[in-house]
């Protein structure tokens, strides 16, 4: 493999790790500015759409991984990944701790309920679904797969290789996932759970995106694994959120 400390050709010369920092450190603000205004999240990803067509030009993005799996089967396992990664979450949180405040499940619930509270009261339970799950699978799979498991990871790859980066990359992406749950108010029990769970699935999306050879089955699980979340929150405790 090579691990050569060489940088991406780009449309305006050269994407280098300097940049892909200063394009995370931009996003980090903005999500852990969600902490005072939810809508600072939703800006965090968009920011991060067009910067592959903006920066890379069409053989970089194909170096970046932005091409077809190398498989068809992927279009299946991808799915597969994401269903299993919210299963084993959800496992994982139940049996730690059951529907208490530090079960993310249940602070995820919270964030809907308040998602929802301009919907029409007399909206079905399949339409209040919809309205939080559609843009659940598009924002942060889109955005976050872009920087973490593009940018990032193929810039790290190619400096230090492919185990440094995607251990740093899962690192980077558990870290700023702290601007979701944990620090407002302070629950150090969510944070030991959280993190470590937040971690794996950075391991296992950047395992995804390297075994495929594609960013858009990253994409994919991680668009399944935000459907699994939310249906998880609505079939288990649909108390929180008013439903």
């Amino acid at each position: 493999m090579n691990t050569a400390p060489r940088m991406l050709s780009g449309r305006f010369g050269s994407v280098s790790l300097a940049l892909v920092l200063v394009v995370f450190v931009v996003h980090a603000i903005l999500r852990f500015a969600g902490l005072w205004h939810p809508m600072y999240v939703p800006v965090s990803m968009a920011m991060l759409w067009p910067l592959p067509w903006l920066l890379l030009s069409k053989d970089s993005r194909y170096e970046v991984r932005f091409r077809t799996p190398v498989s068809k089967t992927w279009f299946f396992r991808a799915p597969l990944v994401g269903a299993c990664l919210v299963a084993a979450c959800a496992t994982i949180g139940w049996l730690a701790f059951g529907d208490g405040d530090s079960n993310w499940f249940t602070k995820h619930a919270l964030v809907l309920k308040d998602s929802l509270a301009p919907a029409p009261t007399n909206a079905s339970v399949a339409s209040l679904f919809m309205m939080v799950t559609i843009p659940a699978m598009i924002f942060s799979p889109l955005g976050e797969e872009f920087l973490f498991r593009g940018f990032m990871l193929r810039t790290l790859e190619l400096r230090w290789g492919y185990r440094a980066a995607i251990l740093i990359q899962a690192a980077i992406f558990a870290f700023v996932h702290l601007a979701h749950y944990g620090l407002n108010p302070l629950q150090p029990a969510l944070i030991a759970v959280w993190l470590p769970s937040t971690f794996a699935i950075g391991l296992v999306l950047g395992w995804v995106v390297s075994e495929s050879g594609s960013i858009w089955c990253a994409v994919i699980a991680h668009s399944i694994f935000n459907l699994g979340l939310n249906a998880t929150v609505f079939i288990l405790l649909p108390n929180l959120v008013a439903v």
